[in-house]
């Protein structure tokens, strides 16, 4: 791919453009702060970057245009985790969202011209991944280039975001010459044949409340029969019921979504859902009747599968037509069947969701114990703090055990569980270790100490390296800790006196200034004469307390809609810049984690709830079977009437 010389052409005129795109933006973002009050909070944290914009932007997308030079597939973002296990948290989330603003209005600007790119780059086979943009130019490319340039630890998630939305506008702007020169350059080259002036595909929509209304199978079916009523002698005459059911099952099986042979295992069950409509006046009148919610769950999940031989698909199409079997023989089906089968389908599809979440299980659970940091590291430190407070240990020992020492036996515990013996290890070393840090009165005792260390230095080593930190950490500590054993065995450290040898937790710390503050006014006048003066509320300063920011209705909304979640569901997320269709295949005991992993089973995305929640209000996560097959199938026979 990287010797193809249009791709070569196109990446060269990209580099070209750059520092004009940079300084189009600088300039159209400058105006758009100077020119609206309420972005006035974000002006001088774009004055601190407006000097090194152009150069931090040119410098994140240079090297990207260098590796697509050379064939490389662009680098993936990676978020802070567990164990390899990237987790994208409502920070992360919020960068992504104002990725997929940028890429939103760049679509606007710019849709033939991104078309056209995305069919050369189809043609090419860039891009394995199934259901990404094929384009390594696409908006993204340079949204992502415009959020880290603009990002910094000044700036909360939210300011960030308000910065990136204020800047989107002017990179949109930016881009339209320079897509409108891509296209050109692919019509100079004749490659008519590989591009179209036709728009693209929109992207994956959230579904709105007016999509499809409860009851339309009813109406549907209300309205047919009134038409049926009519005089209509030129039409042949048919059971209402069995004909209506043979137009509804006729407009499914002509989904274009459907797969061959996932087609043809709910045709097998079209006999079956016949029969039972003899019997069953609610199947179409009902559309969360057993039968249907069958026949969505099923299309719902085949269609989570890009290539239609995938060896998962293929199993659970074994699976269906095995169990579909006896309902297909029965002469006089239930709905207590289908309801039946509907529960062994759910069970199959979670289970073959857990297989593909196997390999990560050790991540997983460390993931899921990162919830108890908080809880274990509060009640370690009392314990600690219990455990010391006899000794008559230096200040600098104490804050070393409760700080340090505390959050690495936390960190063991996370990673390895609190049963685990690494963490144990380090538990019990505790009392060894406290010993060796006592201050020593004089040299025979010193001299002991010195003796002893060697073999106490190596079980810490030991303790330390199998509970799985990283070695800067170990090393960090250790250091630590001789320092600390050398400050004793020199006779420096002095014992503080009994009275105050109760170990504090850093938290619990307190602050001389603060101290001072209260002693002051406990002794000032200024309380008496505030006691016992009248005060005319009527003439003081008063200022609204600030409404809740979220909507109660959306809050109950997000919810609802996270409750309904289920392991095997396939979803449409925005994650890194780019759509994917990834499958839920796990759900912390919580609900505080979720994990997705992708078609092509190599990428993983962990989300905590307020990124999925940030995602899910602004439409970058879905379902992938928006209505479901039923669904679409009877609003279009509605649409015909």
């Amino acid at each position: 791919m990287a010797e193809n010389s249009t791709f070569l052409k196109l990446i060269d005129l990209v580099q070209a453009e750059l520092p004009a795109i940079g300084r189009l933006v600088m300039e159209s973002t400058s105006n758009a702060l100077q020119g609206s009050a309420k972005h006035f909070p974000l002006l001088d944290p774009w004055n601190k970057r407006r000097a090194r914009f152009q150069m931090e932007f040119e410098s994140e997308l240079r090297p990207a245009l260098a590796r697509m030079r050379q064939g490389e597939q662009p680098a993936r973002a990676q978020f802070g985790g567990i164990e390899g296990l990237s987790l994208v948290d409502e920070h992360q989330a919020l960068r992504d969202v104002g990725i997929a603003h940028v890429v939103e209005l760049c679509l606007e600007h710019s849709r033939n011209e991104l078309f056209q790119l995305g069919n050369f780059f189809t043609a090419l086979k860039r891009g394995s991944t199934p259901g990404r943009d094929p384009n390594p130019l696409r908006p993204a490319l340079f949204a992502r280039a415009l959020v880290n340039a603009l990002a910094g630890a000044d700036l909360s998630a939210e300011a960030n975001y308000a910065l990136v939305r204020a800047a989107a506008p002017g990179l949109a702007q930016a881009l339209v010459p320079l897509y409108r020169q891509l296209a050109a350059a692919l019509r100079a080259d004749n490659l008519s044949a590989l591009v179209s002036t036709r728009p693209g595909q929109e992207r994956p929509r959230r579904r709105d409340a007016r999509d499809s209304q409860p009851g339309a199978l009813a109406d549907w079916h209300a309205r047919s029969q009134a038409v049926s009523s009519r005089p209509q002698t030129l039409i042949r005459s048919e059971p209402q019921a069995q004909g209506l059911l043979e137009r509804l099952y006729e407009r499914i099986l002509a989904d274009p979504a459907l797969a061959p042979p996932v087609k043809a295992q709910l045709a097998r069950l079209q006999v079956a859902v016949a029969r039972l409509s003899r019997d069953d006046s609610s199947l179409l009148r009902r559309e969360d009747h057993p039968a249907w919610r069958l026949i969505n769950a099923i299309a719902a999940y085949a269609g989570g599968f890009a290539n239609a031989q995938d060896p998962r698909l293929d199993n659970f199409l074994r699976f269906l037509e095995e169990q579909t079997q006896a309902l297909v023989e029965s002469p006089n089906p239930s709905g207590e069947q289908f309801e039946t089968l509907l529960r062994l389908v759910d069970a199959f599809i979670a289970r073959q969701a857990r297989e593909r979440s196997a390999p990560t299980q050790a991540a997983l659970a460390a993931l899921e114990r990162e919830q108890q940091r908080a809880p274990w590291l509060k009640l370690l430190r009392e314990q600690l703090a219990t455990q010391i407070r006899p000794a008559r240990l230096a200040r600098e020992v104490k804050q070393f055990l409760l700080g340090p020492w505390a959050d690495t036996v936390v960190q063991a515990m996370v990673v390895e569980g609190h049963e685990a013996p690494a963490v144990q290890q380090l538990v019990h070393l505790v009392d060894d270790l406290v010993e060796s840090l006592k201050p020593r009165r004089d040299r025979a005792d010193r001299e002991r100490l010195r003796q002893s260390l060697p073999v106490l230095v190596g079980r810490l080593d030991g303790a330390l390296g199998a509970a799985s930190l990283s070695e800067a950490r170990r090393k960090s500590l250790m250091l630590e800790l001789m320092q600390l054993h050398s400050r004793v065995l020199s006779g420096q450290f002095s014992p503080e006196p009994p009275d105050t040898a109760a170990a504090k937790t850093p938290e619990e710390q307190p602050d001389e200034a603060e101290v001072s503050r209260f002693v002051e006014e406990r002794d000032s006048a200024y309380a008496s004469i505030w006691a016992y003066a009248t005060v005319d509320r009527g003439a003081l300063p008063t200022q609204p307390l600030p409404l809740h920011e979220g909507d109660p209705e959306q809050h109950s909304e997000v919810q609802q809609w996270l409750k309904q979640l289920r392991i095997g569901g396939w979803f449409h997320l925005f994650v890194d810049g780019n759509w994917d269709t990834a499958q839920l295949v796990w759900i912390s005991g919580e609900r505080h984690y979720f994990l997705f992993i992708s078609q092509d089973s190599e990428l993983r995305h962990s989300l905590t709830v307020g990124a999925l929640t940030q995602l899910y209000l602004n439409g970058l996560v879905m379902y992938l079977d928006q209505e479901g097959l039923v669904e679409r199938a009877v609003a279009t026979l509605i649409h015909d009437l």
